[in-house]
């Protein structure tokens, strides 16, 4: 496009003149600071926001809506904010309350409702839609859709994120960069490090037959923080200029450079190479230190302390050998090479001895480094057996780490004891390969214990099978199956029982730093081993390279406005080669005079309280996206959201409490024909219910909401192919009543409930989701086995005392299930519904049998009503 060189050249070319000219690049240009105007009627507004929405609609001839009912008001609160309709007490305590003084009323419910647990629930499930969120791969273009069983924990990361009103500013950074920020707890360090999960979660196509695989993965990371937090859809730019926004290729790729530059931790995905090689993931630890963070290096061999020898023989093992020259104590078979730098180093070898005597209680303890990849065989290795060699049955005690035949084992260790008993107990650490660690094996009768670098990781009971047999090894199972890959040092072996002191103690006297428990494993990126720039795809071709491009921003900015060079001049943006540039980049993004982001995400917040967007097209702000409807407007929500430290709570009260949010929806007919599509917002919109709040709401009318957050997900322990599974386990949602956030979303296989109702793939960023109406929603309230057993649930529940009538118990439903009282009409309408029912059920023979069931239908045709599925 000849973009000008900011340092040499002042005018802006043609083309950006045009565009601008055009008002096609408005979201370029530095935001306004308009005063509220001037308005007729200047009693009507109750927030500054409300001159701008009233100077529109008034110059348009329109006649604003009145101000909505109580029961209308409270119920679009309600949702808005929770996602959950308020209970019929709620409604008629609010009703009252607004008797008295409305806007107090108001103020108080909206301020309770931003407090509650239940807010970040609502607005984290919209952030997640942006997000692309999703617990499994999809579809990865060979059929395979890997799961990702550690997703969830970003879902956690986003709700106490909006509960805790992160400023957007620190979440966006968090998000993108995590990883690079300081932490001063364990629990800072976790929360840093799983924030990061935005950038590892999105879908990937098969790595198979896929030169580009890596690049496909920068250019779903380009795509989700340029379309989430920008609104500009840069990835158009990968192949070729792009064909309207002002973003050249060499734009895409100093891009790229900061995402390539970026390890990408997603995991096994489903230990199917075929659809991506495996990678890391973060591990989650107990304790963080960040000034000793960087000194345990479990990867090198540890320095043990001259007397750590002694320490060892003063539990006065039976055999013991360092391993740093060829032992005498043990027959040697295949090791390779003894060294005072690797101890023992093995791949095909093991070593071999004899107990003493037949003791039933023994202990073992030894140092070891695995060099295979947990998923390389059915099992990664055999560290040691008590049992006898050679006998194809296996009997003894077979000390293992798991591999890929029972994937929730992977990596981590196991005690198996042969093929006669066929009882096997584990533990829960995913030990890393190539690290260096400390096993200490201890059976006393029937109960085994396992420590791992001085701490219990398997106290379970587990038969003996060894006999009187006297046979052990170390690094293979005794009939030479999985041999260690790896290293072994300063073994020890011990015809009792130890104590979990003398346990402990053979790792807390090796001078070793004991490595913090890890509490789990979390999605997310880290810096790259090599920070490089990226040189141009051509085409978006590995193979035909361009020239290189230096790690940077989107430039245009300062060609389209010179207001906008101030962007670029913030020292903290510079990149050097020891960095991959994401902290610099999540800096530039978030600079309180970027000219998109505020604007972006307050327009996604006005979409979630009114329906209908300021700018139509919340993911594109380009030049074919829609120009906003109310310019002014916009700038003065989005520097309000600034100069309030990007608080996303006080934006949504500051836009529930005016007087433009709380109009009704019913209009007069004349207003509503002259704007149809209410593009002025001279009323309020009427919403259908999203899918998840019309499953949640389901669950509360009939009593079986569990709002307690829910813990994990159904395949946290599951890293399969979905679509691969035996049929016994095909299905992967398991019933839960909790909220819908909280439910399986795998994608291309979304849980039963929620499909129906425009559920997002997860696969692309969705600032706003399609709305359909169809004959299958109601088909699918009326056939639905979720919805027909929560009827029945509710139905349960009716007051069957002598003393309550048809009438009354019509009164309870309505209230429960609608919020409301019955009419006259509604009244008798039910009751001769629920008695036509009963009467053509006579041949089922059971009265009460009967009586449920019209009662449950009764229940269940009020939950299929438009009153219940939409909010005026």
């Amino acid at each position: 496009m000849a973009l000008p060189d900011p340092r040499t050249e002042e005018t802006v070319v043609p083309e950006l003149r045009q565009a601008i000219d055009g008002e096609g690049l408005w979201s370029f240009i530095p935001r306004q600071h308009p005063l509220p105007p001037s308005v007729a009627d200047p009693s009507w507004p109750q927030d500054p926001l409300d001159h701008f929405i009233q100077a529109r609609f008034e110059s348009a001839g329109l006649q604003p809506a009145s101000d909505a009912s109580p029961h209308v008001l409270i119920r679009r609160l309600f949702n808005d904010l929770i996602g959950l309709p308020p209970t019929f007490q709620q409604v008629q305590e609010f009703e009252r309350a607004c008797q008295a003084d409305r806007a107090a009323a108001t103020r108080n419910l909206v301020d309770r409702l931003l407090d509650s647990p239940q807010f970040g629930v609502r607005w984290g499930r919209h952030w997640l839609d942006v997000a692309r969120y999703g617990e499994s791969n999809g579809d990865d273009g060979l059929g395979r859709n890997a799961s990702f069983p550690h997703a969830w924990r970003y879902r956690d990361y986003v709700v106490d994120a909006f509960n805790n009103d992160t400023p957007y500013d620190r979440f966006l950074t968090e998000q993108i960069a995590g990883d690079l920020l300081p932490a001063d707890s364990a629990d800072q360090r976790n929360k840093l490090l799983v924030a990061t999960g935005f950038l590892a979660i999105g879908s990937k196509p098969a790595a198979a037959m896929n030169q580009n695989f890596a690049m496909d993965i920068v250019d779903d990371q380009i795509n989700a923080v340029c379309s989430a937090t920008l609104g500009l859809s840069v990835a158009c730019a990968r192949c070729h200029d792009h064909k309207h926004d002002p973003i050249p290729t060499s734009d895409y790729y100093a891009l790229a450079g900061i995402f390539s530059s970026t390890q990408t931790l997603y995991g096994a995905a489903g230990n199917e190479k075929l659809t991506a090689p495996p990678t890391p993931l973060h591990e989650l630890v107990e304790r963080f230190n960040s000034e000793d963070a960087d000194d345990r290096k479990p990867h090198e061999t540890p320095k043990f302390p001259a007397d750590y020898a002694e320490a060892i023989g003063k539990l006065e093992p039976n055999v013991y050998a360092t391993l740093d020259e060829s032992p005498s104590e043990f027959s040697v078979e295949g090791v390779s090479k003894f060294s005072s730098d690797a101890f023992a180093e093995t791949t095909k070898g093991h070593l071999r001895g004899e107990f003493g005597s037949a003791t039933p209680d023994y202990s073992v303890a030894f140092w070891y480094k695995n060099d295979l990849p947990n998923t390389q065989s059915p099992v990664t290795a055999y560290l040691f057996t008590r049992g006898e060699f050679d006998n194809k049955q296996i009997p003894g005690d077979h000390l293992g780490i798991g591999g890929s035949y029972n994937k929730e084992r992977t990596g981590r260790l196991f005690v198996f004891n042969g093929n006669d008993k066929k009882q096997s107990i584990g533990g829960d650490t995913v030990i890393a390969p190539q690290s260096w660690n400390h096993l200490v094996l201890v059976r006393r009768g029937q109960q085994v214990k396992v420590y791992l670098n001085g701490r219990l990781e398997i106290d379970e009971a587990l038969s003996a099978t060894f006999g009187e047999n006297l046979d052990f090894c170390f690094a293979v199972r005794s009939d030479r199956m999985f041999p260690l890959s790896g290293n072994l040092a300063h073994v020890a072996l011990f015809e009792r029982a130890l104590s979990e002191d003398e346990a402990i103690s053979l790792h807390t006297t090796s001078g070793q730093p004991r490595p913090p428990e890890v509490v789990g494993l979390a999605m997310g990126v880290r810096e790259a081993k090599k920070i490089a720039d990226c040189k141009i795809h051509i085409n978006g071709d590995k193979g035909k390279l361009g020239p290189e491009v230096p790690r940077g921003m989107l430039n245009a900015y300062q060609q389209i406005d010179p207001r906008n060079k101030g962007l670029f001049d913030n020292a903290d943006l510079r990149m050097d080669a020891s960095t991959s540039g994401r902290l610099q980049l999540a800096r530039w993004i978030t600079q309180d005079d970027h000219p998109q982001t505020s604007r972006v995400m307050v327009n996604r917040v006005w979409l979630h309280l009114f329906g209908r967007a300021i700018v139509t097209t919340p993911d594109d702000f380009g030049v074919y996206g829609a120009k906003p409807t109310h310019p002014l407007l916009l700038d003065h929500l989005a520097q309000r959201f600034v100069d309030s430290d990007w608080s996303i709570k006080r934006l949504i009260r500051a836009i529930a409490l005016s007087r433009t949010y709380q109009l009704d929806s019913q209009s007069d007919p004349r207003m509503v024909a002259i704007d149809p599509e209410n593009v002025f917002f001279a009323r309020h919109a009427r919403r259908r219910l999203d899918a998840e709040s019309l499953r949640d709401s389901v669950l509360l009318a009939c009593d079986q909401l569990d709002m307690r957050f829910g813990e994990g997900s159904d395949i946290q322990h599951r890293d399969v192919l979905i679509n691969k599974l035996p049929e016994d386990a095909s299905d992967l949602h398991r019933p839960s009543n909790h909220r819908s956030l909280y439910l399986c979303m795998l994608r291309h296989a979304p849980p039963a409930e929620l499909s129906a109702f425009d559920l997002p793939d997860g696969v692309s960023v969705a600032g706003q989701r399609s709305v359909t109406t169809l004959p299958a929603h109601g088909l699918f309230l009326l056939n639905s086995p979720f919805v027909v057993e929560q009827s029945r649930q509710l139905a349960e529940q009716i007051p069957q005392a002598d003393d309550s009538d048809d009438e009354t118990r019509v009164h309870w439903v309505f209230q429960r299930v609608l919020r409301r009282q019955p009419s006259a009409l509604e009244k008798r309408q039910a009751i001769a519904f629920v008695i036509e029912l009963e009467t053509s059920l006579a041949s089922e023979g059971d009265l009460k049998l009967r009586q449920r069931v019209a009662w449950g239908a009764l229940c269940q045709a009020l939950i299929t009503t438009n009153e219940f599925r939409y909010v005026d």
